[in-house]
């Protein structure tokens, strides 16, 4: 008998509507770049208002909603403005010593008997001038006239960030109220489950690892600032982001240190190396722990991998939301994960079975229905 083959129709109907789905793929992701802005501020507030919704649920316990996130939006306002202007203030005094330093070092270059033939050729001395004296221009971002744009646009996405943030601690629980009313009660109250105990684990993680991240800054700053190496506000702010990633952060971010003191002084090196080997190990046993034990465990190839990514698309905030996005979606599947686990459930046989005699008889007023019964057959007979 000969093999039967299918034949393949394609109606109109079909054509239009791939062409219309193609359509509207291109223009969704056309909007996505064109609003990439305004994207990256909304989950940027959306990443702030999930790490500090925890802290606000804390002060309610004796203020109300409102109050608690004016409490806590200037706690972390003052927070980041003494931050901000110590570390500004360390790398201003620190550059002017390098632009003191450089130049004579590069001067001494010249004068040297080995080098210093090749360095007055290069014009050593003269454009290691020139390059300290750019580093200044080259952080506010170009010229006069473009440092003014870039500032002015960082201050627009940190005001409108910054209403976004209060806007979701303020009205996000309604509007995930208003969100879930779409749903049908049952997959309603399956996803506000799911949903809390996402975001109250990713929220934790997120809160614990910054404080985490950020004893580990202050003690890379702390370290630099007894072995005189310079630049030891950059190289601990340097150390804090990288304590972000679990395991091996800390070692990793703290070898621009021990490289520097070891380049100024070989044991000073050795000993920096092995203060950060035992932190680490620490880190690892007591806090690392206690944040998996307490949230979830998240892992370093994945928090690298999305810091990379997130580098890559938006910059530092864009590591930095994108990796709490990532924990967001890994304790959303372990919360799925745990809600469908066999062993928290009845088996359905159990349920569809009548309840036994003995059970019946402890039910109020069964006894009394039992007592009636025989009396009707008492009575009849």
């Amino acid at each position: 008998m000969a093999a039967r083959h299918g034949t393949l129709r394609v109606s109109a109907r079909s054509i239009v509507a791939a062409v219309v789905g193609l359509g509207l793929t291109l223009l969704g992701l056309r909007m996505a770049v064109g609003a990439e802005r305004v994207i990256g501020w909304i989950a940027a507030a959306a990443s702030v208002a999930l790490v500090l919704t925890p802290v606000v649920e804390r002060f309610r316990r004796w203020m109300p909603r409102g109050l608690a996130v004016l409490v806590v939006a200037l706690i972390v306002l003052g927070g980041a403005g003494l931050a901000g202007y110590g570390i500004g203030a360390s790398l201003v005094r620190q550059y002017e010593g390098v632009r003191e330093a450089a130049p004579s070092a590069a001067e001494r270059v010249e004068r040297s008997e080995r080098f210093g033939e090749v360095a007055r050729d290069a014009r050593f001395s003269e454009r290691t001038r020139d390059v300290v004296d750019a580093i200044p221009e080259k952080l506010r971002g170009g010229s006069t006239a473009e440092a003014v744009r870039a500032a002015a646009t960082r201050g627009v996405a940190f005001v409108v960030t910054g209403i976004l943030t209060l806007f979701l601690l303020l009205h996000g629980p309604k509007l995930l109220t208003g969100g879930l009313r779409q749903l049908s009660p049952p997959l309603q109250e399956r996803v506000r489950t799911i949903g809390a105990r996402a975001a109250a684990r990713a929220g934790r993680y997120a809160l614990l690892t910054l404080v985490q991240a950020s004893v580990a800054g202050l003690v890379g700053y702390g370290v630099a600032r007894l072995l005189s190496v310079p630049g030891a506000a950059a190289l601990g702010l340097w150390l804090g982001l990288w304590a972000v990633v679990p395991l091996v952060g800390a070692f990793v971010g703290a070898l621009p240190i021990v490289a520097i003191a070891a380049a100024q002084e070989p044991w000073h090196g050795a000993a920096a190396a092995a203060f950060f080997v035992t932190y680490q190990i620490a880190e690892d046993l007591f806090s690392q722990r206690q944040i998996d034990r307490r949230t979830m465990r998240l892992g370093p190839f994945l928090t690298t991998l999305a810091g990379a990514a997130g580098l890559e698309l938006y910059g530092l905030g864009g590591a930095l939301v994108l990796t709490l996005a990532l924990a967001l979606a890994v304790a959303a599947l372990a919360e799925v994960a745990a809600l469908q686990d066999p062993e928290d459930e009845a088996p359905p046989e159990a349920q569809a079975l009548p309840p036994a005699p003995a059970e019946a008889a402890e039910r109020p007023g069964g006894g009394r229905l039992a007592e009636g019964h025989l009396a009707e057959g008492r009575s009849s007979s």
